[in-house]
C-alpha cells in the first residue's frame, strides 16, 4: 500500500513505506535522547539531625530558672518593704502635725495668761497711784493744820512714805486715817510688783512655747520633706524594680507593673476583709449594748411606771373625793436625745462634704484640713468648740469605750496605748463600724474602715 504524499508550507515529506516509518523512528529518538540530556535530575536532600540538649544543659536551666525567680522574689520584698517605709513616714509626718498643733494651742494659753497677768499688774498699779495721791492729800491737811512740811517731804521722794512714818515727829502729826491709806499702799505696792513678776514669767513663758512651736514647725517640715524625698525615690525604684521584673520573668513592662498592682490589690482585698471583719465584730458588739441599753431603760420606765401608779392609788385613797390626781412626771430623756447627739448629724454631713479636699498639715479648711482641723470644723457646725490640737481634743470630751461609738464621736491613736498624751491622730465615726478623717500628707479627706490601719486606742463624745 502506497502512503499519500502531504505537501507543508516548508517543503515536503515522502513516505517510502516501512523506510520511511525506520527513518522517521531514529530521528525522534534522537530528539528525545538529546532533550532528556540537557534536563537536570534533583538529588534528595538528606534530612538534618534533631537537637537533643544534653543532660547538663538541661541542669543548667533549671538553675538559671531557680535563680530568675530568687531574683524576682527580692525586688518584690524590696518593693514591699519600700511601701512599708513610705507608710511609716506619714505616720511620722501626722505625728509632727499634732505635736505642732499642740505647741500652737499651748502658746495661745500662754498668751492668754500673759495678757490676764498684764492686766492685773495695769490695775494693780492704777490702783497704787490713786493711794500714793491719797496719802499725799493727807499729809497736805496735815501740814494746813500745822504740821512740819520738812518732815512731810520724805513722802516725794524715792524712799516713800517710809521715812514719813519712820520719824517720830511726823508720825505725832499724821492721823490714823492716814496710818490705814499707807498699809493699804504698801500691799497694793507688793501686789503690784507680784502681778509684773507673774507677767514676765508669763512672757517668758510664751517665748518658751514659741520656740517649742518653732521647733515643732521645723520637725514638720523636716517630715514632710523626706517624706516628699521617699515617695520620689519609691516612684524610681519601683519603675526600676519593675522594668527588672520584666527582663527577669520575659514579659513587657506592662504585665509586669499589672501583675505588681495585682498583688497590691490582693493585699489590700485581704485587709479589707480582715478591717470589715473586726468593724463587723464592732457593730455586733455596739448593738449588743444599745439591745441591753434598751432594755434596762425599758424595765426602768416600767418599774418608774409600776412605782407612780403604786403612789397614785395610795394618794386617792388618802385625798378627799373630787380632787384631781397628781400630773404623770414626763419620762427622762435617753441619751440620744442630749443636744450633742442631735447635733452629730450636722458635725457628719459637714465633714464627709469634704471629701476629696487634700490634706495639709496645720489646715483647718475651707478647703486643706488636717486630721485635728477637720473634726474641728465639722464639730464647729454642731455649735461645740474644740481646740485644734487631737491631745485636747480629747481632754475635752466624755470619755467612752469602744462598744459605746455612736455616729459623730471622735477615734483616736496614740503611739502609747496607755498615755493619751501621746495620741496622733483624730477621726469621726460615721457608723457601720467606718469613720471619715484627713489621712495624712498626699492623701484626701475620705471615708475608711475604723481598723484600715492599727487598731485605735481612745474614744470620746463632745
Amino acid at each position: 500500500m502506497r502512503t499519500p504524499t502531504r505537501a507543508t508550507s516548508g517543503g515536503r515529506f515522502v513516505g517510502t513505506g516501512k523506510t520511511g516509518r525506520a527513518l522517521l523512528s531514529g530521528v525522534l529518538a534522537v530528539c528525545l535522547a538529546g532533550s532528556m540530556a540537557v534536563i537536570p535530575v534533583p538529588a534528595q536532600a538528606k534530612p538534618k539531625p534533631p537537637v537533643i540538649p544534653s543532660k547538663a544543659a538541661v541542669e543548667r536551666a533549671k538553675q538559671a530558672a531557680t535563680a530568675q525567680a530568687a531574683q524576682v522574689q527580692a525586688i518584690e520584698n524590696q518593693l514591699a518593704a519600700a511601701n512599708a517605709r513610705l507608710e511609716q513616714l506619714g505616720i511620722a509626718s501626722g505625728i509632727a502635725d499634732e505635736a505642732y498643733n499642740g505647741a500652737v494651742y499651748r502658746l495661745q494659753q500662754a498668751k492668754a495668761d500673759a495678757a490676764q497677768a498684764a492686766a492685773r499688774a495695769a490695775k494693780a498699779q492704777r490702783t497704787l497711784a490713786t493711794q500714793r495721791q491719797q496719802i499725799g492729800r493727807f499729809a497736805a491737811a496735815s501740814y494746813q493744820g500745822g504740821g512740819d512740811m520738812a518732815k512731810l517731804a520724805p513722802l516725794f521722794t524715792a524712799e516713800g512714805p517710809q521715812q514719813l512714818l519712820d520719824s517720830a515727829g511726823a508720825a505725832r502729826s499724821v492721823s490714823a486715817a492716814m496710818q490705814g491709806a499707807y498699809l493699804r499702799y504698801t500691799a497694793t505696792e507688793v501686789m503690784t510688783n507680784l502681778f509684773k513678776v507673774q507677767a514676765d514669767q508669763a512672757v517668758t513663758k510664751v517665748k518658751q512655747a514659741a520656740d517649742e512651736a518653732a521647733k515643732a514647725k521645723a520637725a514638720a517640715e523636716a517630715a514632710e520633706s523626706a517624706q516628699a524625698s521617699a515617695v520620689a525615690a519609691m516612684a524610681v525604684q519601683r519603675k526600676r524594680a519593675i522594668t527588672q521584673l520584666a527582663v527577669l520573668q520575659n514579659t513587657s513592662t506592662k504585665v509586669a507593673a499589672q501583675r505588681q498592682r495585682g498583688l497590691e490589690e490582693l493585699a489590700r482585698q485581704r485587709a479589707a476583709a480582715l478591717a470589715a471583719k473586726k468593724a463587723a465584730e464592732l457593730q455586733r458588739r455596739i448593738a449588743a449594748r444599745e439591745a441591753a441599753e434598751r432594755a434596762r431603760e425599758t424595765a426602768e420606765r416600767a418599774r418608774e411606771a409600776a412605782e407612780r401608779e403604786r403612789e397614785q392609788r395610795e394618794q386617792q385613797k388618802q385625798q378627799k373625793p373630787g380632787k384631781k390626781p397628781p400630773k404623770k412626771q414626763p419620762d427622762r430623756p435617753r441619751d440620744d436625745d442630749r443636744p450633742s447627739r442631735r447635733g452629730a448629724g450636722a458635725a457628719i454631713d459637714f465633714a464627709l462634704a469634704q471629701i476629696g479636699d487634700m490634706y495639709l498639715w496645720g489646715g483647718t479648711g475651707p478647703s486643706r484640713w488636717d486630721c485635728s482641723g477637720l473634726t474641728q470644723g465639722a464639730w464647729a457646725k454642731a455649735g461645740v468648740y474644740l481646740p485644734h490640737y487631737s491631745v485636747a481634743q480629747y481632754e475635752q470630751i466624755r470619755h467612752i469605750d469602744e462598744d459605746e461609738l455612736r455616729p459623730g464621736d471622735l477615734i483616736f491613736w496614740s503611739t502609747d496605748p496607755d498615755d493619751p498624751g501621746t495620741i496622733h491622730h483624730v477621726g469621726m465615726y460615721i457608723g457601720d463600724g467606718r469613720m471619715v478623717h484627713a489621712p495624712r500628707t498626699g492623701k484626701p479627706v475620705q471615708t475608711d474602715s475604723v481598723y484600715y490601719w492599727e487598731p485605735p486606742d481612745f474614744f470620746g463624745r463632745p
